[in-house]
């Protein structure tokens, strides 16, 4: 598998035919850039043919830790499913942006097929890197969930992980009226994509909080994974997951992010001339086609005749 240096230095030495004057003046980071826009309008290209999903597409985008008992109100402090509007990041009184509502919460009048008390169910949404979405089918590819309890007397003692469960992907709308379908699963983890401001959010409903809700001392901790097919493959971040040592709690470690110069370039080694030759053809007759600037910042301007008249 090629690197995202390797195919650049590939398409500038195209690009440049030779010519060490031209290769100068082609600037490497546009050239990756256009790599990445060009490997986005084929992997949509081959979506919207019927083509199958490749899999060498797909990079981990995020991972996250969710725990209600990170702070002392919990019980009130994240949304119930059913409580707040359909506004999206909605504004509560007392809680920050990733404990807001989005789509999942709506002012519909009808019959709560969730458990009487919202409290034990809630939602957790966080910023992640820009997908590629094409048609009805969204940039996450895959996610998935695991979960153990805590006590929230004595965390230094948890209780075992259950093993990963994907987590299924809905729009807006399957999720928006969800809890008065007493046919729709929301009673178990699920996501929302959406677009928020130029930014990617993801919002998991149908989480627990507790294990028993008629108490509070047995806590569900979450930890969440999520892949998917990135606009710009350098967002990719490899995690690990860690337990810390003063209080067992399991979090996502950053190993590295993703290096132009050693990681694999997201696409299969067939599609990578396409890539090569998409980006070069195209782009250099736009080069081609763009006037020379000849004034240079050492040229005499006194010479140059402006209106008419001799500059003086």
């Amino acid at each position: 598998m090629a690197t995202l240096n390797e195919i650049a230095y590939n398409i500038k030495e195209l690009m440049s035919g030779g010519s060490e004057t031209l290769e100068q003046n082609i600037s490497t980071r546009q050239i990756k850039h256009w790599i990445h826009y060009h490997r986005a309008k084929i992997i949509e290209e081959k979506l919207l043919s019927g083509a199958p999903l490749d899999r060498n597409w797909i990079q981990p985008i995020k991972a996250f830790r969710i725990y209600p008992a990170d702070h002392y109100n919990y019980p009130s402090y994240y949304i119930s499913q059913t409580a707040q509007n359909t506004l999206p990041l909605n504004n509560v009184s007392g809680m920050n942006e990733q404990y807001q509502a989005a789509w999942t919460n709506n002012t519909y009048y009808g019959k709560n097929y969730l458990d009487d008390n919202d409290n034990d169910y809630f939602l957790y949404t966080e910023t992640i890197p820009n997908t590629i979405n094409v048609g009805n089918r969204d940039g996450i590819t895959d996610a998935r969930i695991k979960r153990r309890t805590t006590s929230s007397l004595d965390v230094s003692a948890p209780g075992h992980f259950t093993g990963w469960s994907p987590v299924p992907i809905k729009t807006k709308d399957e999720a928006q009226y969800a809890w008065a379908n007493r046919f729709t699963k929301i009673k178990t983890p699920y996501a929302i994509p959406y677009n928020y401001n130029s930014q990617t959010k993801l919002e998991v409903g149908g989480l627990r909080i507790r294990a028993n809700r008629d108490s509070n001392t047995y806590i569900y901790e979450y930890g969440l994974e999520v892949y998917g097919i990135l606009q710009n493959p350098t967002d990719s971040i490899a995690w690990e997951w860690e337990t810390i040592v003063s209080n067992n709690q399991l979090i996502p470690k950053p190993i590295y992010p993703y290096l132009d110069s050693s990681d694999s370039y997201p696409m299969s080694n067939e599609d990578i001339p396409l890539l090569i030759s998409r980006v070069a053809e195209v782009e250099m007759t736009l080069i081609m086609k763009t006037p020379e600037d000849l004034i240079e910042d050492n040229v005499d301007t006194t010479k140059i005749n402006i209106g008419g008249q001799q500059a003086q």
